[in-house]
């Protein structure tokens, strides 16, 4: 299948002032510009195939939530399938999370910016987007392998649906996290 151009449109809201007895405060808008990606779309659905098999890896004996990730990295030139799963621990502290997961192992073998990332939340597919959508520890992480100085700032984020209608909905790391931390 051919590629295709993936469009993400433009949020624009401006900021606006709340004024009270106490001062001003600014309630802060949201700028992220539109952005094209071009992919094939074959690619995108055996990424978010790949995160879904990943999460039956996943060793969830507290919390029984599987998740899987895989991800395309943008500097590896086999453009191999990187998987990880949620790996859970007695002590929480040394749990890891599906996508967490594979970008460490990406990172491993020297890879540090990401094309696609799939993920799958085998135990909420059929749930709305917050209830399979990735922690904010992952999307920090995710924002560290995504170079904003270059194109690949449109690196997508896909989050299977489990819908038959459905492949997955697409996201960028500036719809995850607007507003993330970077030194």
């Amino acid at each position: 299948m051919a590629e295709i151009e993936i469009l993400l449109p433009a949020i624009e809201a401006a900021d606006s002032v709340l004024e009270t007895d106490a001062g001003r405060f600014r309630i802060a808008g949201q700028h992220i510009p539109e952005k094209r990606v071009m992919a094939d779309p074959a690619v995108l659905r055996d990424l978010v195939k790949s995160a879904r098999a990943a999460a039956r890896n996943a060793h969830v004996p507290y919390s029984h939530f599987h998740v899987g990730a895989a991800v395309i990295m943008a500097d590896d030139p086999s453009g191999a399938v990187i998987t990880g799963a949620n790996i859970e621990n007695a002590s929480y502290g040394a749990t890891i999370c599906g996508e967490r997961n594979a970008l460490h192992a990406a990172a491993a073998k020297g890879f540090r910016r990401i094309k696609f990332l799939a993920l799958s939340t085998a135990d909420s597919l059929d749930g709305p987007l917050p209830d399979r959508s990735p922690c904010g520890i992952c999307r920090q992480v995710m924002r560290e392998f995504i170079d904003r100085e270059e194109a690949q700032d449109a690196a997508l984020i896909l989050v299977d649906t489990g819908d038959a209608e459905f492949t997955a909905d697409i996201l960028d790391i500036d719809r995850l996290l607007p507003y993330g931390f970077r030194l």
